[in-house]
């Protein structure tokens, strides 16, 4: 008879980018309606099962009471730790990307993805694969062959594990199978998968390549586009930089949206009075320099202190360890409410020609790179939780992937096709620079004084110190001559900070990493 498996719905700890590992969390809201539609899809296949084998860890036994519900059957439960979820010893309820950055791709694969791997202080794959195989020769078969149908509910690594074990899959051809979360599989279904792997690794390999790489390549196409446009002067129309724009970001945010839900927004009047200090502060001078140097490079300066967050920074949160609940919330409200700010400056007391054009560019930015993808992303997440969860979870890298033409395509537009005098490129690159530098000093200075889980204080420095220049690029031809000088040197100055940026963060943890895999496995200290 028939042998289904499932992993189990959306974890928090999968929402936050974290290793779960053999850790207890539960299940988000997105996993919930995941595992109410796979119990739809099995209801659907009429299959009527006689058991449930499940992990004893909460994610996957709520999943598989939510299908076993659904299946309107009183069925029997098999709890076993032989389907446990792989431990992850030291790297378990950390952040993977910073993992993957700080011991590099090569060794990330042989850690986790590697029949010869081994995480330190944690499960082999050997090991692992032992247990499920095991168990599906002692256990499961044996059901199967007596005429009783059973269904699964694990883990990622232990489905994986099945699927090997049941495809006979020779150890050296594994790869990374990236089981999505909650979609029931058969026997065959898991034999399809693991036929497929070679063919599909190198894509998910490039994907880890681009998550770990992808601030030094956002800035390489910052470089690119800059140089491209000093070689062949072409000058690009406004609508078409603002369509690339609009669709580049779209590309993005929806990615990054696709983690978004209700419930984020709880306890958020916690966090805008974090960053409400730094917020008023920035606001102040950002007026005070727009309204008193009209028309000058200290009035555009003015009105790129008054940005909001970048609507990337979600995405930089979850690359660099932050809490993400809190990156949103505050680049959400601050996107909501500093818009009227930026209004009020470049319109009092000036009144500047041609400030209908640049607000329609404005609001077309947030519509076309916000509220649209934001609205389809959740339209999905609603009618279609198990695609939206593997979207988000094995796709997320082409979100991230977008922001190397953006970087390109925003410096050849803005860099003069005319080119750049040295003094004024100089004096462009001073003024940016210090401002850069100020908003990072004032950030941290700040965070020194106040007690903040490590999260919520990275996403504080993350928000403050990321503006959304692409809103700003709306107005700088309201701004003066300046600010066409201005322009090209921010654009690259903001993405050739992402790197440096990145560089500090994954150093410190690095450091941290260095000395647990010192205490818990200290033969493996070959971590960059």
């Amino acid at each position: 008879m028939a042998i289904y498996f499932v992993r189990h719905g959306e974890s928090l700890a999968n929402e936050q980018n974290l290793f779960a590992g053999r850790q207890n969390t539960p299940l988000t809201e997105l996993g919930v309606r995941q595992a109410r539609q796979a119990g739809d899809r099995v209801a659907a296949l009429g299959l009527r099962f006689d058991e449930v084998h499940v992990s004893p860890l909460d994610r996957a036994k709520h999943t598989a009471r939510i299908i076993a519900d659904a299946l309107g059957g009183d069925l029997p439960f098999v709890e076993s730790d032989a389907l446990v979820e792989r431990d992850f010893g030291v790297f378990t309820a950390q952040n993977k990307s910073l993992v993957k950055k700080s011991v590099g791709f090569r060794a990330y694969t042989e850690y986790f993805h590697s029949s010869t791997g081994c995480p330190p202080g944690g499960e082999s794959w050997h090991a692992l694969h032992d247990r499920v195989r095991q168990y599906y020769e002692q256990v499961l078969l044996p059901r199967s062959r007596a005429g009783r149908n059973v269904l699964v509910v694990a883990h990622k690594y232990v489905v994986e594990m099945f699927a090997v074990v049941v495809a006979g899959l020779a150890e050296e051809d594994y790869h990374d199978l990236k089981v999505p979360n909650a979609r029931p599989v058969s026997e065959k279904d898991l034999r399809r998968i693991a036929g497929h792997a070679a063919k599909t690794s190198a894509v998910h390999d490039f994907g880890e390549i681009v998550e770990i790489r992808l601030p030094v390549l956002v800035a390489g196409g910052a470089a690119a586009g800059a140089g491209a446009q000093l070689a062949l002067r072409v000058p690009v129309p406004p609508a078409v930089f603002t369509t690339a724009l609009v669709a580049l970001l779209g590309v993005s945010t929806f990615f990054g949206m696709l983690r978004l839900h209700s419930g984020v927004f709880r306890g958020f009047g916690a966090s805008i009075r974090t960053a409400l200090p730094l917020t008023c502060l920035r606001a102040g001078a950002g007026l005070a320099l727009a309204w008193a140097f009209a028309g000058t490079p200290a009035s555009a300066l003015g009105v790129f202190l008054l940005l909001p967050p970048a609507l990337l920074t979600p995405a930089l949160s979850l690359l660099w360890g932050g809490d993400y609940f809190t990156s949103v919330r505050q680049t959400v409200t601050a996107t909501l409410v500093l818009p009227v700010v930026v209004l009020a400056a470049v319109w009092f007391p000036h009144r500047l020609p041609g400030l209908g054009a640049a607000v329609t560019g404005y609001f077309a930015v947030l519509a076309g790179a916000m509220v649209l993808p934001a609205v389809a992303a959740q339209v999905l997440r609603r009618h279609s939780p198990i695609r939206a969860g593997q979207l988000s979870t094995n796709w997320n890298w082409v979100g991230g992937a977008a922001l190397v033409p953006l970087a390109a395509v925003a410096t050849f537009a803005l860099t003069p096709a005319t080119g750049l005098r040295a003094g004024d490129l100089l004096t462009a690159a001073v003024i940016v620079g210090a401002t850069l530098l100020a908003l990072r000093t004032i950030a941290v200075v700040y965070l020194r004084k106040r007690a903040l889980p490590a999260g919520e204080a990275r996403d504080l420095f993350i928000t403050q110190c990321t503006p959304n220049i692409f809103l700003w690029f709306a107005f700088s031809g309201l701004l003066g001559t300046g600010a066409a000088v201005l322009a090209p040197v921010a654009a690259f100055g903001f993405f050739a900070a992402m790197p440096v940026d990145e560089f500090v963060f994954v150093r410190r943890y690095r450091r941290r990493l260095r000395a647990a895999m010192g205490v818990r496995a200290p033969q493996l200290q070959g971590i960059r």
